[in-house]
């Protein structure tokens, strides 16, 4: 693949390549799916999922989906400043404190209390306006919201706040990507009586929203209003538990294709002598000679430092093994296959390189992480590089 400027490719040290179109096409693929009265709500927080935050929102807002998703004001602030304009919707509480700057930048702030319920309303009363908001309900989560045994009581008061709308509710599912579907099924009846409830007082929301990647793939009648699909529209399903009795959108793993791919070249190589360790804390020995190959990337860069001694990268389509403790701005493979390899070679970490591939969730099963903490981990100095398809585009 051609590296795309403003990377020099001779002289870069490590990079993320992220292809644009492919989250159109995932975003696609989701849409082909859905029930024709669901939008998409997409989660942009964490920087688009380490992707890179405004790039991305620019090809979500010219896909047409119905908003983005954040978790900080100061993400809203960052797209506002890029000439963002789609909706955008806190999927996190504010402080109460916020309320003017949330309503300033045209965000829909998650109410999970009483307390910025009564900020917000205040604030849009101060500007001559009213406030849109959405109410979290804590059906199973037990993080933030308002729990569904109190939820209609909560809502029907925040009707009454002068200044305030709420347009919308939904709630978090803590385990709609693993096998045992149980609590997750527990966590709609809940919610859906909170829903029936408040239908029976009058009162239904325009939008509804529950539905992560894995509920949406998995869950008959998680798809409602909108679905928040995160994961899944930048390419990863592999972490989500699926079964042939699954009643979701129905799909294939492969129509979902990964958006990133991440790079470090090689930057030294050197003869490892029997009896001599690798890196710190003396991790690794050799016992015979080898060649070991030190990669331009390391924690400092997000590389986990989990991968010591364990992970692996590839180098020339093949497989390798890291060699001792990860550093902070290097990591060591073992290079002992090539005997011909030279500092300047380009070894992938996540991604394809023909004919093997290592994604996302290879790194994290290794590493002991998620796939999620292994994207947003990817650290700023990690340059970012964007194209669509064959097309070097600007981030």
């Amino acid at each position: 693949m051609k590296p795309a400027t403003p990377l020099d490719p001779g002289t870069a040290r490590t990079w993320v390549d992220v292809d644009l179109q492919r989250i159109a096409d995932n975003v696609d693929v989701l849409r082909s799916r859905l029930p024709p009265t669901t939008d998409l709500l997409v989660p942009v927080k964490a920087d688009a999922y380490g992707h890179g935050l405004v790039p991305v929102a620019r090809t979500l807002e010219a896909a047409g989906v119905w908003g983005l998703g954040i978790a900080a004001l100061d993400e809203a602030a960052a797209l506002r400043g890029a000439g963002v304009r789609s909706r955008l919707v806190g999927l996190m509480p504010i402080h109460p404190g916020e309320a003017a700057r949330a309503l300033d930048l045209g965000v829909v702030p998650a109410i999970t209390e009483r307390a910025q319920a009564e900020a917000v309303a205040a604030a849009a009363r101060e500007a001559g306006r009213t406030a849109i908001v959405h109410v979290e309900v804590d059906t199973g989560m037990g993080r933030c919201g308002v729990w569904d045994g109190d939820s209609v009581a909560f809502v029907e008061a925040l009707r009454e706040l002068p200044g305030l709308e709420v347009e919308g509710m939904f709630t978090h599912f803590s385990s709609a990507d693993e096998a045992e579907r149980d609590h997750t099924d527990r966590q709609l009846a809940r919610f859906d009586a909170v829903l029936s409830a408040l239908a029976e007082r009058g009162f239904r929301p325009r939008h509804v929203h529950v539905a992560n990647s894995a509920a949406a793939l998995r869950f008959r009648g998680a798809s409602r209003t909108l679905v928040r699909p995160g994961i899944v529209v930048y390419g990863s399903v592999e972490e989500i538990a699926t079964d042939p009795g699954d009643e979701g959108m129905g799909f294939d793993g492969a129509d979902f294709v990964p958006a990133l791919s991440w790079h470090a070249r090689v930057v030294a190589v050197k003869r490892l002598p029997a009896g001599e360790s690798v890196s710190y804390h003396r991790l690794y020995v050799a016992r015979g000679e080898e060649r070991i190959a030190v990669l331009a990337a390391g924690y400092g860069d997000g590389w986990p430092f989990g991968l010591s001694n364990r992970g692996h990268a590839l180098i020339r389509g093949r497989s390798v093994p890291v060699r001792g403790a990860v550093c902070m701005d290097v990591t060591i493979v073992d290079a002992t296959p090539f005997p011909d390899l030279e500092p300047g070679e380009v070894a992938t970490l996540i991604g394809r390189q023909d004919p093997a591939t290592r994604s996302v969730v290879d790194v994290a099963v290794e590493s002991g992480l998620s796939s999620y903490a292994v994207f947003t981990g990817i650290t700023a100095r990690v340059p970012r590089r964007y194209r669509k398809g064959d097309q070097d585009v600007r981030g």
